[in-house]
């Protein structure tokens, strides 16, 4: 038997190289995906444990502990001032270096004054160390700041702007001063070099607390100079006091800390990378399990005679397994090695399609990965074997008299059991689907709404020979009336075997589905956002400080009041509290906003009832804390604690208006408690009839005495959601080119294999005076219909469960708008068409140049 797999193997090389290289694409994306992510963890690993490598101990606020590029604490430290970083230096003398680090808003102006920002986000002032050892990062040009005047950058900024050590660089403080510094120098901050895409100035401690306007450093960091980390953190409780109030940790305990609070930078990438991996894969196996079907079709005459001198049906099914594990093996391995250069490809692509930090440090291959992915394309392609190696232990030996095998047909019935099993699981998926979107809570309704879409995918696989056929049907009727005999003949060698269509498009329908639910979702989401501000948070322009830790002058707010041109301006303004041990957002604004500028959904309550001594919440944190209409809050500020009746329960919503603050308080009480120094946006109304330009210059005679406030409209809004959503789509798209490549490979695999099939009837039809040019265009019809079919089912399934989730979405946000982009849909199937096109140039060819008399003779 193993001269007869050999034998196999040389026989359909060339379908079987189609077969292995979908095996080493979907390898090789899963692979890639692997050593990219395996690649991102150590690299931010490394750049974490560096950052703490030189930290011997480290003093916290208990409760307050603030790790690099984490969700902030519910309240910031407030006790680790310079007079504690004093005691400790006292304490500990010439054994160690006492840093305190702080990190605060600080928008670094360009060279027009504007605020230099990445995604509408300013950026950050850190403290930059006396101690070297206690630097995170590398000086690459220049040095440190040497005194209060001196400032660095991180290079990506300087880089971006053309900075050059030595000149002067202005930034805004906390309020809203703009200090001019000499650029020291430019470093790499490591693992928060602009990890969130933000600009860093690196200022000397007591420098960077004052720009930033804190009392407070964030941590206070040791270097040991002649002590051991436990002898210092003795000290250090003991300089403390040791009260609850602060928590000092040595050097292993925090490096430790600091790792297991690493933000996921990268996490949310590599978890979408590896969920396309995954897709790229089953779309591999449904080519694999698809060729080999059709390779044993097609070797009955073979198997036959192969049973006739002997042959047990299990060496007939070893022999067709072992021949998939060898094909698997060689894809597999390929695939390995291409994964490097896809991990590379991906990193590249993340980085222009996306505004995420990737570190730029090399891929590393790992011998884990390595095993991995052969051991997942070798299990995946004998798993796609094995039906088919069953069929072909029951050739009976019969087979091997026939002169030569016919080309099989099922025009017959489709079995009662199929069309039960298509009804049964399409059934459970619609229920599932409908049952997820009644959901109160998204994860669960998404995970219902995931399982029924797979449920009605497969039971499209199941009832695919049923579907498929009145589909080309209907899709060749006209081309065949205005094209002629050859598109005809196409659209009935399509239809005589449906089963073995169903399960070419399938592959394709995977990836279209798919693109098609992240287009229709994305799409629904930006109409959704951009309709729900036009209802409840209309507004023709805002007013925005360079950063959110910083205000807009009240006086911009009295000045932009007096003109004429504007029908409303509202000030907004927010801050950090805490509500039952949770850190909350806090905002307010005039009364007179509410109707106009801001209208919120109200859930519970009314409008008219929010006053003084109420407070108004969102349904979801009034869920999540279990309060309803007329309970008592109480919420803890920096001023102490504040008391209210809830009076009013509002839709939440993201980003847009006051309504996705978690509570609202009447202004006059807002500023009270909080006494802010600016507000924190303003929203403006122009008057009735008043034009775009006079209403904008009024706005712009304002604002533009400070250069570093930014001016933004509802069309900027718009146009930036727009923004947003289409770098995610050309993401996820690129993703999914990949599984739709390999599902055109199983095309042109499935047509090779027809046109060998078929090389008599072939021969037959060019005798009867078809020409080879006809021939040609009867085989790219043939794979242009089956395209057209995958796709156009890969583009109900996806519109069906983007329906689903954005009625889930309805009922959880409150509203969702359901927007089906046509245009790009049907973009989708002509691509899928195009694709299929190309698919059948080889096999038109290989058809159109057999010879017709040795065709016929073959017999």
């Amino acid at each position: 038997m193993p001269k007869v797999v050999l034998a196999g193997l040389r026989a359909d090389a060339v379908r079987l190289a189609l077969t292995c290289l979908s095996i080493v694409l979907g390898i090789a994306f899963v692979t890639g995906t692997f050593l990219l992510t395996g690649s991102i963890d150590r690299a931010f690993n490394h750049g974490y444990a560096r950052a703490a490598q030189n930290v011997d101990v480290a003093v916290q606020q208990t409760g307050s502990a603030v790790y690099p590029n984490t969700t902030a604490p519910p309240t910031m430290p407030t006790a680790l001032t310079p007079e504690l970083v004093a005691r400790i230096q006292a304490r500990v003398g010439s054994d160690a270096v006492v840093m305190g680090q702080v990190r605060g808003s600080a928008p670094l102006l360009d060279a027009n004054g504007q605020a230099m920002r990445t995604d509408g986000f300013t950026g950050n002032a850190v403290s930059f160390p006396t101690d070297p050892a206690l630097f995170p990062g590398t000086i690459v040009a220049g040095t440190g700041p040497a005194g209060p005047g001196d400032a660095v950058v991180d290079k990506d900024t300087a880089a971006e702007h053309k900075l050059q050590v030595g000149q002067t660089i202005r930034v805004v403080d906390h309020g809203l001063a703009v200090r001019t510094f000499r650029l020291a120098g430019i470093a790499e901050y490591g693992a928060d070099n602009r990890a969130n895409g933000w600009t860093l100035v690196g200022l000397l401690p007591q420098v960077a607390l004052d720009v930033t306007g804190k009392a407070s450093y964030d941590q206070i960091d040791l270097h040991a100079t002649g002590a051991s980390q436990q002898h210092l953190a003795s000290e250090v409780s003991a300089a403390l006091g040791g009260g609850p109030e602060f928590t000092v940790l040595n050097g292993t305990q925090y490096t430790k800390a600091v790792l297991e609070h690493r933000a996921p930078i990268a996490g949310h990438v590599t978890q979408i990378l590896e969920v396309f991996g995954a897709v790229a894969l089953l779309v591999a196996a449904f080519v694999i399990y698809n060729t080999f079907t059709i390779l044993v079709a097609q070797r009955v005459r073979q198997v036959a005679l192969l049973r006739c001198i002997g042959a047990h049906k299990r060496q007939i099914f070893a022999a067709t397994v072992t021949e998939a594990a060898l094909v698997g093996l060689i894809g597999s391995a390929a695939g390995v090695v291409a994964g490097f250069g896809v991990a590379q490809g991906l990193h590249a692509l993340v980085g222009v399609l996306t505004t995420t930090k990737l570190p730029a440090g090399g891929i590393v291959m790992s011998g884990g990965v390595v095993l991995l992915g052969l051991a997942v394309g070798f299990a995946v392609t004998i798993g796609s074997a094995v039906l088919p190696a069953r069929m072909a232990t029951s050739v009976p030996p019969i087979e091997a008299l026939r002169a030569q095998q016919e080309v099989k047909t099922t025009h017959g019935r489709i079995g009662r059991i199929r069309v039960v099993a298509a009804a049964v699981l399409g059934g459970a998926g619609i229920a599932l689907a409908v049952l997820g979107t009644g959901r109160a809570e998204l994860i669960g309704g998404v995970q219902l709404i995931g399982a029924g879409g797979a449920l009605v995918f497969a039971a499209l696989i199941v009832a695919g020979p049923l579907i498929v056929g009145p589909m080309i049907w209907a899709l060749g009727w006209l081309p065949g009336r205005l094209f002629g005999t050859p598109t005809r003949l196409a659209g009935s060698n399509a239809r005589r075997n449906p089963a073995r269509v169903a399960a070419t498009t399938a592959a394709l329908t995977i990836g279209v589905a798919l693109m098609s639910l992240f287009t229709v979702t994305q799409d629904s989401v930006q109409v959704t956002q951009s309709q729900w501000i036009e209802a409840h948070n209309p507004y023709d322009y805002s007013v925005d400080p360079p950063s959110t830790d910083q205000k807009v002058p009240f006086a911009v707010t009295d000045q932009l009041r007096a003109k004429p041109q504007l029908a409303h301006v509202a000030a907004v303004d927010g801050a950090k509290a805490v509500l039952s041990g949770s850190s909350v957002d806090v905002g307010a604004t005039e009364d007179s906003a509410y109707g106009t500028l801001f209208k919120p959904v109200v859930k519970s309550g009314s409008l008219a009832a929010f006053g003084p001594g109420t407070a108004a919440m969102s349904n979801e944190m009034a869920a999540d804390k279990h309060l309803k209409v007329g309970d008592q809050v109480t919420i803890d500020t920096p001023a102490g604690q504040v008391s209210a009746r809830l009076a009013l329960i509002y839709q939440v919503a993201t980003g847009h208006g006051v309504d996705w603050y978690d509570v609202l308080l009447p202004r006059p009480q807002f500023l009270s408690v909080f006494k802010p120094d600016g507000d924190s946006q303003v929203r403006i109304l122009a008057a009735p009839g008043m034009s775009l330009f006079d209403s904008r210059t009024a706005v712009d005679s304002v604002v533009s005495q400070y250069s570093f406030l930014h001016t933004g409209s509802l069309a900027e809004k718009k146009d930036s959601l727009a923004g947003s959503a289409d770098a995610t789509l050309s993401l996820f798209t690129a993703m999914l080119g990949l599984a739709v490549v390999i599902a055109v490979l199983g095309i042109a695999n499935t047509l090779s294999l027809s046109v060998v099939e078929r090389t008599r009837e072939s021969a037959l039809l060019r005798a009867l005076g078809l020409s080879r040019g006809q021939m040609r265009r009867m085989l790219s019809v043939e794979a242009v219909l089956m395209s057209a079919v995958g796709a156009l089912m890969g583009v109900a399934i996806g519109v069906g469960v983007a329906w689903a989730l954005e009625e889930l979405i309805g009922n959880v946000e409150g509203t969702a708008v359901l927007s089906v982009p046509i245009v790009t849909l049907v973009g989708y199937v002509a691509l899928a068409s195009v694709a299929g096109l190309l698919a059948a140039v080889l096999p038109g060819r290989r058809a159109a140049s057999v010879s017709i008399v040795a065709a016929i003779a073959d017999a």
